[in-house]
């Protein structure tokens, strides 16, 4: 294991394995070093964005983060990269350019929310359980407003993109396996407890994963994301169909995404009325209600002390090629509040965005499942595990 891993040998058995994958405000985060000497840093793990970043210091207008930051000039092999560098010039699923002032290369994040990264496009080495990866290009934030979420220090792009972090690790040369995955416990029973993410050649003990095939890219966006074909949903045995692709002004994609940097799932309109209107229907004996405030339209009411969630309805997502994800009342409920009356808990599920033309599968529907992204075989793996 303490092997680099740009060495010339066969397929690395286990890339990387975290213990300290924990929950935090809707996201799931690891442990990780960088640079020489290494450096503790805490990223969100986010199949959704490209650009590893890292929030380091100095920082010109920066977030009070309570994460490490990451001290560039303290780090024998930190690199930044100069605006001569052909990564200023292509095109990339980020923004960047080039810094006349300082003559580096620069990136930009700007997220649907509002906020805003900013820094430089820079090459260090990451430590990932004793093993030194060759240089990664990450973005060194120097500027981020309100887009680190204590206490982390940056987001881990985990996406299909040619910067993401695991297309680095898979690159020409690397003996690393072109595949991850990852076990997410449930914030009901085991709030904090630690999960795992796998890189490589791993074998996982009693894992017989179904796979569903990763829907080829329809436009200039679609190969950056983890597209599936969801042909169905059901609530209990009430059956709804899933249009396989929807078509917007920009660009025509695969429908569904899956995404680890995405709290709730996210279905498009009338799919999401469809799913919230059955299961209300199902569950009008819990007296369901809509809470002020709630992104979610149908909530329910426990009693503080209690220690059971309210029986829903079972609700299962139907993929090609017959794998299902099957979703328990943790995986279909979260806490917004309490009140006089008890705790309140809301469906997982809201209406996609008007500009957000496919439907996203967060993390709350991962929960106590082994997902596996394959880029060798071009596929999403699915089994039930207790992470």
């Amino acid at each position: 294991m303490r092997e680099r891993m740009d060495e010339s040998r066969g397929p690395a058995s286990v890339m990387g394995q975290f213990s300290y994958l924990k929950e935090n405000v809707g996201d799931f985060y690891l442990t990780i070093s960088v640079g020489n000497p290494p450096q503790h840093v805490i990223l969100t793990l986010d199949t959704g964005s490209e650009l590893t970043w890292i929030q380091c210091k100095p920082c010109k207008v920066c977030s009070t983060s309570g994460g490490p930051s990451f001290s560039f000039n303290n780090s024998a092999s930190y690199m930044p990269i100069p605006c001569v560098s052909p990564l200023c010039t292509q095109s990339l699923g980020f923004s960047s350019g080039c810094s006349n002032s300082s003559g580096m290369c620069v990136f930009q994040l700007q997220y649907g929310d509002g906020s805003v990264d900013a820094g430089y496009i820079s090459v260090d080495a990451f430590h990932l359980n004793g093993r030194t990866s060759k240089p990664i290009v990450f973005g060194c934030a120097t500027i981020d407003i309100d887009t680190v979420p204590v206490p982390t220090s940056g987001i881990m792009g985990l996406n299909a993109g040619p910067f993401s972090f695991p297309s680095q690790i898979f690159s020409a040369g690397s003996d690393v396996s072109k595949k991850f995955a990852y076990c997410l416990p449930d914030r009901y029973r085991n709030l904090n407890k630690g999960g795992t993410i796998l890189f490589g050649e791993y074998n996982i003990t009693g894992a017989n994963f179904s796979y569903t095939p990763l829907v080829p890219p329809y436009g200039p966006v679609g190969d950056l994301y983890y597209f599936v074909d969801m042909q169905g949903i059901s609530v209990g045995d009430h059956y709804m169909e899933v249009k396989a692709h929807m078509k917007s002004e920009s660009m025509e994609v695969g429908g569904t995404i899956f995404d680890s940097g995405t709290a709730v799932t996210h279905l498009m309109k009338n799919l999401h009325e469809k799913l919230v209107s059955e299961i209300r229907r199902q569950t009008m004996n819990l007296s369901p209600f809509a809470m002020n405030g709630s992104a979610s339209d149908v909530c329910y009411r426990v009693p503080m002390n209690t220690t059971e969630l309210p029986k829903l309805p079972l609700v299962t997502m139907h993929f090609q090629s017959g794998v299902d994800l099957e979703l328990g009342p943790e995986s279909l409920l979260y806490p917004t509040g309490y009140d006089a009356q008890g705790i309140v808990l809301c469906l997982a599920f809201i209406s996609s965005q008007s500009g957000i033309p496919f439907n996203i599968i967060g993390n709350y529907q991962q929960q106590n499942y082994w997902v596996e992204y394959n880029l060798q075989s071009s596929r999403l793996g699915l089994v039930k595990a207790s992470c």
